[in-house]
């Protein structure tokens, strides 16, 4: 119930300021409506670039929803929220997950947008209902690790400014280095490495495998999402104990 009411009262004070929507939605939207229609090529799998860099534009929605889904926490200590829930019975981790669960209600609401414009220019889920379920709970770790260290680096820095520098600054990183607009053997030999090192990558990857291929490549699959549960647990407990030990 506790995390219910701190869940409430993120997505209330969310939509109060609706540019925290907007912003994070329009930069993914107008890639896949504008980006893949002027970088259309035969060169990637099948006739369909919109089917092809769809997986990575969900990326970046996870990447920019839930890891700015952090800034909220300067919200409530500036209005004195964040102080009387501090000081309150409430499980620390209760406040850690209430803000995790806000930020998947945001990303899963622009995901599903995303979705329903990529349906209208024809793409369809090869692997159709069960690749779709699975499609959600990559992208469901994937919010739990990224909204779990935005809370972390919400704590770590002091000002709301140096948070959205910080966030700002690896976002876009991460997204280019990785298989998000083109496939492996064409990434540049100095870039494989840490195209590989990436962890979103292989989400990318294996997203795009279940829109694309008319099989499910399991092992693929269940490693992935073993690799985002030790990542979402780490962050999760270095966000807790960051709550915990902070004055």
């Amino acid at each position: 119930m506790r995390i219910f009411s701190i869940v409430s009262r993120n997505v209330k004070w969310r939509f109060k300021n609706m540019e925290t929507i907007i912003m994070t939605l329009i930069q993914p939207l107008i890639w896949l409506l504008l980006f893949t229609t002027i970088f259309q090529s035969e060169t990637f799998i099948g006739d369909n670039y919109t089917a092809y860099t769809l997986p990575g534009i969900l990326i970046l929605v996870t990447l920019t929803s839930s890891g700015m889904s952090g800034i909220s926490n300067y919200s409530w200590k500036s209005d004195g929220i964040f102080y009387r829930i501090f000081i309150s019975p409430v499980k620390r981790s209760s406040i850690v997950l209430g803000h995790i669960f806000d930020a998947a209600i945001l990303t899963f609401v622009e995901v599903i947008i995303l979705f329903i414009v990529s349906f209208i220019l024809s793409v369809k889920i090869a692997t159709g209902i069960l690749g779709f379920l699975l499609i959600i709970g990559l992208i469901f770790l994937n919010v739990f690790f990224v909204a779990s260290l935005s809370y972390a680096l919400s704590i770590i820095f002091k000002t709301e400014n140096s948070f959205l520098a910080i966030v700002n600054t690896l976002t876009l990183p991460i997204f280019f280095v990785s298989t998000s607009l083109m496939s492996y053997e064409y990434i540049p030999v100095g870039y494989k490495i840490p195209v590989s090192l990436n962890p979103f990558t292989h989400v990318i990857n294996c997203i795009r495998d279940l829109i694309l291929q008319n099989r499910i490549d399991w092992s693929s699959i269940l490693g992935t999402f073993l690799l985002f549960l030790i990542l979402g647990a780490l962050a999760f407990i270095l966000a807790l104990h960051l709550l915990k030990t902070r004055n």
